[in-house]
């Protein structure tokens, strides 16, 4: 199975989570990783010939990033305006990732606790309304909460066991 990690956080290099998840995956046989920060620093144009072509090889899509006010960062919000276009992944039965798998593994700062009440649904919607509109299969959000650093002092060791049962997910789909 071909897994495309999609990756971003806007503060990759203090990002203790993002460096322990990127680790695992990164060591792991049929799974690529793309770091949108590094791809296309300083606004840097995206090269959508060459994502959307990574997408379509894809058997399964990953979007692993921080949480931002219930959103993706900014640069995975840009990704997903210039790449999932209209003729590519929908319009006009141009739903050219139609039937991938689709899962959303993300990290916040603040405790799972926070999320009770339906709150971590409002971090979700949005993907999960994405990956339907472009027809793919949503396999699941994959959160990991409290990786705020200052406040938890295991945030790798948590980071690289979250990352470690997503890979063991990604191998039952």
């Amino acid at each position: 199975m071909n897994v495309l990690v999609i990756y971003s956080h806007t503060y990759h290099s203090q990002s203790y989570a993002g460096k322990a998840i990127l680790e695992v995956l990164e060591a792991q046989p049929g799974i690529t990783v793309r770091k949108l920060e590094e791809l296309y620093p300083d606004n840097r144009p995206i090269d959508i010939a060459a994502e959307q072509a990574a997408l379509v090889a894809a058997d399964v899509i990953v979007f692993q990033h921080p949480l931002f006010w219930f959103a993706t960062p900014a640069l995975m919000k840009r990704y997903m305006d210039e790449v999932l276009q209209y003729g590519f992944a929908y319009g006009d039965d141009s739903f050219k990732l139609a039937g991938k798998k689709f899962v959303h593994s993300y990290t916040t700062g603040a405790a799972a606790e926070v999320y009770t009440g339906g709150l971590h649904q409002n971090a979700e919607a949005a993907l999960i309304a994405t990956a339907a509109f472009c027809r793919m299969e949503y396999a699941g959000a994959f959160p990991l909460y409290g990786q705020l650093a200052m406040a938890n002092p295991n945030v790798a060791a948590e980071a690289k066991a979250h990352a470690e049962r997503l890979v063991e997910y990604l191998k039952t789909l």
